[in-house]
């Protein structure tokens, strides 16, 4: 028997989302409430969220380390069996099409954004993973940091 049943609140959303998926009135919401999500209101939810009480961000902050571990692992198995399930040139075109409705402006203000958080934080993140391996040049070439 697997290790990591019946052991929490992935578990039990994993089952109840078997079960719900095995419906076709649950699909349907599910479709229209995806079809309903307004972007541009998402800033407005950070506020609401980080001004209207500090101790539920808080609370978030603290369980970032489980959040991004199942955000890993989750990845990790998407990759998996999307790489093993899908030819590349089909996954190539699905990817253009979905690019070209992301909103590239705030994107590129997001990864700017990402980079100098990175870079404030590669102290520590180096401290606690690593240094990390050496860089590559365009050609193959090893350079040390």
């Amino acid at each position: 028997m697997n290790s990591h049943t019946s052991r929490g609140l992935l578990d039990m959303e994993s089952r109840v989302l078997d079960r719900l998926l095995s419906k076709n009135a649950f699909k349907d919401n599910l479709r229209a409430l995806l079809r309903n999500i307004d972007p541009e209101n998402s800033p407005r939810l950070v506020r609401t969220l980080l001004e209207k009480d500090p101790e539920v961000p808080l609370a978030i902050v603290c369980a970032l380390p489980a959040i991004a571990n199942c955000f890993i692992k989750a990845a990790e198995e998407l990759l998996t069996r999307i790489q093993g399930q899908y030819p590349p040139a089909l996954l190539q075109e699905f990817a253009r099409s979905l690019l070209q409705e992301v909103d590239r402006e705030s994107l590129a203000r997001v990864a700017a954004r990402a980079k100098q958080l990175g870079e404030d934080l590669s102290p520590a993140v180096s401290e606690i993973l690593g240094s990390p391996g050496p860089e590559r040049k365009p050609g193959g070439r090893e350079v040390t940091p």
